[in-house]
């Protein structure tokens, strides 16, 4: 889930989280399991995902629901499960086999015996094609246990022989002993010996190869039930003795993996830092342009993004500060392109400097820099460029072909705007950024302009151009 939910796996976030839900259930934490799966449907709903991953969350979801006791819920869930399953291309008879059985379930949870017969009817034509035996069986079993609701003893009894007949011969999936149970208690209050002892039979066969607690309780349960009613009260008792002890090492069990889940989540959590700071810092690598290490274009862009999208959401700011490095071709032309390529360092390193969390700045190409600020005054803005290039001249890089003292000097155009509808990408910033600049050039460089945006029926749509001394 961790890993999942910054990308756009929706379908896998969602199966992530049923799986989540169905631990906390089984360790009866149902408050937990329901929020899990209220937010996997969130997640379905959001992004109108049908099918099977939907169809979990609402199975799922109607679970939760019974157990908290809210049936009606679960079988207006289950409803729509079914609908979502039948209109998939592929036919899935094994699940639509498993939501049919749990909507009968609910309907017979209900007291709807009529409701949960003709759901279960709907499945005949299919059943048998399903060739899983053991839902096969618990289809069996449900049409018994809702005929004896009926008093309908007679398909009741040939439903019980027929499931008994489809039992599985060495072990028994958890739906089906929840099944003989609720057979057993419909056999137990008929008298019926005969097809309660054949249940009792299979428990035993079962007890030799089942060797989870949790399907030990099941068994030591019904066999307990069936000692009681037959009048074996010695037997029942040491039933009853044997599930007390069974049901303390099931807690235990349970604290047990509850201390391994939180280790192991604190580890995975520990491990998706580790991974994410590697990710990171990769990104950023990729990002830097080997000579300065300052954003490439491809880092920019991602940067700026991400700082148009804040500012859009909070009304803040975004500027831009485009740097240019005055009459560059007359330095290579007279000191050569390596000591070009130290200046340009010298430049970069004086950006960097800028930088923090709200200010990054990247070599946009040749001698130009572009920088990039989120949720700062124009003031704030204006003084970054003006130590930027107060720096350079403090350095007096020499530059004879420079008519401004002879030394390296800096032309920077300067704009912070508000985004907007009309303006919301990286290239509206740099433009307006690139006519300040322009502005910069044209007043003979070594100069910083910010582009003023006032008044828009003022002349030039309420565009000034504004001098910053320095």
């Amino acid at each position: 889930m961790t890993v999942l939910k910054d990308t756009k796996a929706y379908e896998l976030l969602v199966r992530s989280y049923v799986s989540l839900s169905l631990v906390y259930t089984n360790q009866d934490n149902l408050q937990t399991a329901m929020e899990i799966d209220e937010t996997a449907y969130r997640i379905v709903r959001k992004h109108r995902i049908r099918g099977q991953a939907r169809a979990k969350v609402l199975n799922s979801l109607a679970a939760n629901y019974t157990m908290l006791g809210d049936i009606q819920k679960s079988i207006c869930l289950l409803k729509e499960c079914l609908s979502l399953i039948e209109e998939s291309p592929e036919e899935d008879l094994i699940g639509r086999a498993k939501i049919t059985l749990n909507l009968a379930a609910y309907y017979e949870d209900n007291k709807e015996p009529e409701k949960s017969r003709d759901t279960l009817m709907t499945m005949a034509p299919w059943i048998d094609q399903v060739g899983f035996r053991a839902l096969q069986c618990d289809y069996y079993l449900r049409l018994a246990s809702v005929s004896y609701m009926m008093e309908d003893e007679k398909p009741g009894n040939a439903y019980a022989d027929t499931a008994l007949d489809l039992l599985p011969k060495d072990c028994c999936p958890m739906p089906v002993y929840d099944d003989l149970k609720d057979l057993l208690r419909y056999l137990l209050v008929r008298k019926d010996k005969a097809r309660a002892g054949r249940v009792f039979k299979a428990m035993s066969g079962f007890e030799k190869n089942e060797n989870s607690t949790i399907q030990q309780i099941y068994i030591c349960r019904i066999r307990a039930d069936y000692y009681r009613v037959f009048g074996e009260p010695e037997q029942a008792v040491a039933c009853y003795d044997k599930l007390m002890g069974l049901l303390d090492r099931q807690k235990e069990e349970t604290q047990e993996i509850q201390r391994k889940q939180v280790k192991r989540l604190k580890e995975a959590d520990s491990e998706i830092r580790k991974l994410n700071r590697e990710i990171q810092k990769n990104e950023e690598m990729v990002s830097l342009e080997p000579m300065t290490k300052l954003l490439n274009r491809l880092g920019l862009l991602r940067v700026s993004s991400e700082f148009i999208d804040d500012a859009s959401k909070t009304t803040g700011k975004v500027g831009a500060i485009f740097v240019d490095i005055d009459f560059f071709k007359e330095c290579n032309d007279t000191y050569g392109h390596s000591r070009g390529d130290e200046i340009i360092r010298e430049v970069a390193d004086a950006c960097r400097k800028e930088e923090t969390k709200n200010v990054r700045f990247s070599r946009y190409g040749g001698d130009e820099f572009f920088g990039i600020t989120r949720g700062l005054t124009d003031e704030k803005v204006c003084n970054i460029a003006r130590r930027i290039a107060k720096t350079i001249r403090d350095a007096n890089l020499p530059h004879v072909n420079n008519p401004n003292g002879g030394r390296i000097t800096l032309s920077i155009g300067v704009v912070n705007m508000t985004i907007n509808d009309r303006t919301n990408t990286i290239l509206d910033i740099a433009n307006n950024a690139d006519k300040a600049l322009y502005y910069a050039k044209s007043a003979g460089k070594d100069v910083i302009f910010q582009q003023v945006i006032g008044d828009p029926k003022a002349g030039d749509g309420g565009v000034t151009y504004v001098k910053i001394p320095f």
